[in-house]
């Protein structure tokens, strides 16, 4: 349209286009009508899902502008594409079932109730058209067809008029009218659908659809597959005019007498350069420049029973025999090939195609290659009994059942071919082995049917085979090395594959007959049993090696176990040495006590109620140096005893008690005692020991007002400011002991359970360093853990974390 910024579009192309479709598919139905009265199957094509259908059921069918076929099925969610080879699959535009069209650069278009749908980027993208959609609106059941024009353009030809719409920019649609109507309500497709039914051999229900294509092929959609009628190599024709009988006379006069009385001559071809050829039972005459000449056969190695000659545009000739060609060198007459079936007639034609016409059908010879046809490409019987070309070189041929015409524009396309038994990579073959190789061929459209094609291959560069039926070849005895195998296929009409398939595969010598490579195996296998005796001997050393270190390391456990005993003994001793003075002094208390007791009882010895209170008195005194003996026994017992049962109560409160009052008056020591506290199985001394260690390190943090705090509690969480972990339990029994000292300073607090480390070690209380680390490994032995909190200036809390494990039971 003018001023719309696009190029104006002709209408007359388009109608024309579409006045050609109808009339090239109005003659192809005519053409299909004989088909359907008189069924001749080599006429048709059928594709299934066996060749690679998407379904059987295809519901419409188009062809389109670069030549594929394009279907629709019933019930899948998805098209078949036929390039004529292979099928391949797209995503179906919903539901819609309407017919496919194809723009010359391979756009999809299709119609559905409310517009188009064009396939782009792998999916369909709607374009409204409110045009078609009030067609479908006032009920009409024609269909609307699409003429796609180029990429992003398509013509919608509608009855009352033809639309031009352009998705260039899919944002922004243009729909343009570009003409007036034109009315084609000749739907021959339509009519053709209710009326047509394919061979009776095809056995199909219904046809759906009916597409022509513009070389007159014809293609149907039906509920049984999709289906193709199209021309053959060798189609029927009246007989030609003025074609006579031949009849071969030699009594001529240009042939002497001596010649012809040689024997019956039952040919003769005058060539065209004046030679004259006369062939008889077993001889062959030859007059070149005047001279005569006689081929005779002996033994059956030349021409016997010539039947007719031929001669090429460029001079060869040739004869035949009733079962053989020959051909002639220039001396000789050589067979060209053999196998035929009563030969009846000999012809070359103007292109130099050597054609013979024998009871096993026709055949041809041209450019190295002999092709057959027989009914199978359309001829009306097999049996063909002379040939005839025209004066524009076209060939017919005369069977038992009338003429045919042959028309190698029938199958121009060339076909494909693939290697079967290609294996994964680079194929390997042992020497000597059998190499087997197949192949199959595949002709568009199936214009020559599979197993009728012809191939023809070579190996390694070499000499093309003849062309042939076969699909598969074997090789033996190959040489070593990498070979390359080719095959090509031929069709009925002449065309080759340009493209062989390729096969590249090598031929291997056993591994034990490689004279290298079992060279390199023996010395590869020398230097491994070397190696692998080096290695050995340096493990027996290793062994022995680690023998050693072992039993030195037994042996320092040993006495690093001796030491930690004779260590922790030795702590014990020191913690009773500074306990001695104070219980000392407790028990010059306790024996001040009783001996004052005597001296009363003794004063006193008619005053029985204060002889009962002394004895009362020495009782009590008495027992309260026993409980001071049984801690420091209990205490100063060996380590090697097993944990036990306890309750942890008790053992503070013993620990208490070895402090003696002596301690107890210089250092107020208090017990928070928690209730319900389960006894835990822990060695006694240990706990003890670590208890001890902390009110001793109290006690000296604090110089004025010293005051102790010992606490037990239960807890179901770890404490803050962890220096070791306890193993994971659910619940936790907590022992702290609280001072109220100087506190620890924040440079020295990570060092304080280290080996040897020690504040005291300038003042008058020197320590070793080894009290705390003793702490730290009576803990990790129990799998019990530290904690400790200190603010200086305020005090310090060591906390001993013991878990509790199941089964434990409550006091």
């Amino acid at each position: 349209m003018p001023g719309d910024g696009h190029t104006p579009v002709k209408l007359v192309g388009a109608v024309q286009l579409r006045f050609k479709q109808t009339f090239s598919f109005v003659a192809a139905l005519i053409a299909l009508s004989t088909g359907f009265a008189a069924p001749q199957t080599n006429h048709w094509r059928a594709f299934t899902k066996a060749d690679g259908l998407r379904e059987n059921s295809c519901v419409s069918v188009t062809v389109g502008a670069g030549g594929n076929i394009l279907v629709r099925h019933s019930r899948l969610g998805s098209i078949s594409i036929f390039d004529g080879y292979e099928f391949s699959t797209l995503p179906a535009p919903g539901t819609n079932r309407g017919r496919l069209y194809e723009s010359p650069g391979g756009q999809l278009w299709t119609v559905t109730r409310d517009g188009l749908l064009e396939f782009r980027d792998g999916e369909w993208s709607p374009h409204p058209v409110p045009q078609v959609a009030a067609h479908f609106r006032a009920g009409r059941t024609n269909e609307v067809r699409l003429q796609p024009i180029r990429q992003g353009r398509v013509l919608i030809l509608l009855p009352e008029e033809t639309l031009q719409l352009d998705s260039s920019d899919p944002e922004h649609l243009q729909i343009d009218a570009v003409s007036k109507p034109v009315s084609t309500n000749i739907l021959v497709g339509e009519l053709f659908r209710e009326t047509a039914q394919l061979p009776d051999v095809f056995s199909v229900r219904r046809v759906f659809d009916v597409q022509a294509e513009p070389s007159g092929a014809v293609w149907f959609a039906t509920s049984d597959g999709l289906f193709r009628r199209a021309g053959e190599l060798w189609e029927a024709i009246v007989a030609p005019v003025g074609i006579m009988p031949r009849s071969v006379s030699v009594a001529r006069s240009d042939v002497p007498e001596g010649i012809k009385s040689h024997t019956d001559w039952k040919a003769r071809f005058d060539a065209k350069n004046g030679d004259i050829w006369l062939g008889g039972a077993s001889e062959i005459a030859w007059r070149h420049q005047n001279v005569w000449g006689i081929f005779s056969s002996t033994n059956q190695v030349g021409p016997e029973e010539v039947i007719g000659f031929a001669e090429s545009p460029d001079g060869r000739f040739w004869c035949s025999t009733p079962n053989k060609v020959w051909e002639f060198d220039g001396k000789n007459w050589l067979m060209l090939r053999g196998g035929f079936d009563s030969i009846n007639a000999l012809h070359c034609s103007r292109d130099g195609t050597l054609w013979v016409a024998a009871v096993n059908g026709v055949h041809r010879f041209a450019q190295g290659r002999w092709i057959a046809n027989g009914t199978e490409d359309g001829l009306p019987a097999v049996e063909v009994r002379s040939i005839h070309e025209d004066a524009v070189g076209g060939i017919a041929i005369e069977t038992t059942r009338g003429w045919s015409a042959f028309h190698p524009g029938a199958d121009t396309d060339v076909p494909r071919t693939y290697i079967v038994s290609t294996p994964p990579g680079e194929a390997h073959y042992r020497e000597g082995a059998v190499v087997t190789i197949a192949f199959r061929g595949c002709d568009k459209w199936k214009q020559t049917l599979p197993d009728r094609l012809l191939f023809s291959y070579r190996l390694d560069e070499r000499e093309w085979s003849p062309f042939q039926e076969l699909n598969e070849v074997f090789f033996t005895d190959l040489p070593l090395g990498k070979h390359y195998f080719q095959v090509r296929t031929l069709d009925r009409a002449g065309n080759i594959d340009p493209k062989p398939a390729r096969l590249e595969f090598t031929m291997v010598v056993p591994w034990y007959q490689e004279t290298r490579l079992v060279l390199i195996l023996t010395v590869a296998l020398g230097v491994a049993i070397f190696f692998a005796a080096l290695a050995f001997n340096r493990h027996r050393k290793l062994q022995r090696s680690y023998a050693e270190v072992e039993r030195q390391i037994a042996e320092r456990t040993r006495e690093l176990e001796v030491a930690n005993r004779e260590l922790l003994h030795g702590q014990k001793m020191n913690a009773l040495g500074s306990l001695a003075a104070g219980i000392a002094h407790d028990f010059n208390n306790i024996l001040s006590i009783i001996k004052g007791s005597a001296q009363i009882i003794e004063d006193n010895a008619d005053k029985p109620d204060k002889i009962r209170t002394r004895v009362d008195r020495i009782k009590t005194v008495v027992q309260q140096g026993a409980e001071v003996v049984d801690a420091m026994l209990g205490f100063s017992r060996s380590t090697d005893q097993p944990p036990a049962p306890c309750d942890l109560n008790a053992v503070v409160d013993e620990t208490r008690k070895l402090l003696g009052d002596r301690f107890l008056r210089e250092v107020e020591v208090r017990f928070e005692r928690g209730q319900g506290l389960p006894q835990l199985s822990v060695r006694r001394d240990f706990v003890q020991q670590i208890l001890l260690n902390f009110i001793f390190n109290a006690a000296e943090a604090m110089t004025s007002r010293k005051q102790i705090t010992l606490t037990t509690k239960f807890a179901t969480t770890l404490p803050p400011e962890l220096f070791l972990t306890p193993v994971v339990a659910e619940n936790y029994i907590l022992i702290s002991v609280r001072d109220n000292g100087s506190g620890i300073p924040p440079d020295i607090k990570p060092r304080i359970f280290e080996p040897f480390f020690t504040t005291k070690a300038l003042s008058t209380k020197r320590g070793t360093g080894l009290g705390l680390s003793m702490v730290y490994e009576l803990a990790k032995k129990m799998e019990a853990g530290l904690a400790v909190e200190s603010v200086v200036g305020q005090g310090s809390t060591f906390t001993l974390i013991l878990p509790v494990r199941e089964p434990e039971t409550t006091p």
